[in-house]
């Protein structure tokens, strides 16, 4: 049995300030929606919120992406201590752990047809960023939403995603640091090719 390194990570290393529960803030927004009877104001409601329902889908891939980016940095570490993880010692329900990541699919498509609806506009759904979603769900299922996960050693990676090597790895971490400071984490997409073997 290998001995855990003395190094401690967080198991958010800052992205969660920038990201929020998409299912639950849309789910407000479209209430609010459906309080206007009238096409044109729920229209004109819809144009004032479009941006900031953007800003929440964006943020949320760039959650899922810095994740698993996050883990194949913390996996190119060797053996380390993990310290924050909401998720330990709970129950696992595989159902619960995957319906964010799956709520989060299907509204690619939805916000598709509403930004065609309510504003005549195109939405077009990056397939990229339906991948990193799906790579995501891939990933907690894999983990058993983390209920165990204690060290690096505790983490599975998706088969597509490989722990990069070193230099690789630094170029991760340092661009993680970036966007944790940003609030852009879409930015990730710089160097998701470190890891992502398609």
């Amino acid at each position: 049995m290998s001995e855990i390194n003395e190094k401690v990570y967080l198991f958010d290393p800052g992205y969660a300030q920038h990201t929020t529960i998409l299912s639950i803030n849309l789910e407000y927004i479209y209430l609010n929606l459906s309080q206007y009877r009238n096409l044109g104001q729920k229209k004109m409601q819809f144009k004032m919120v479009y941006p900031k329902i953007l800003k929440m889908v964006d943020g949320n891939v760039g959650f899922c992406l810095g994740s698993l980016l996050w883990a194949a940095y913390l996996k190119s570490e060797g053996d380390v201590k993990i310290e924050g993880n909401p998720c330990l010692g709970g129950e696992y329900d595989e159902a619960e752990t995957v319906e964010e990541a799956d709520f989060s699919i299907e509204y690619f498509e939805q916000l598709r047809k509403d930004a065609k609806y309510y504003l005549g506009q195109n939405y077009e759904i990056n397939s990229e960023h339906v991948k990193v979603v799906e790579l995501y769900k891939e990933f907690i299922t894999l983990n058993k939403g983390f209920t165990t996960t204690r060290t690096s050693n505790d983490i599975i990676l998706p088969a597509s995603i490989s722990v990069p090597a070193k230099e690789d790895a630094e170029k991760i971490y340092t661009k993680i640091q970036e966007v944790v400071k940003s609030g852009n984490l879409l930015d990730l997409f710089e160097v998701f090719g470190l890891a992502y073997k398609g």
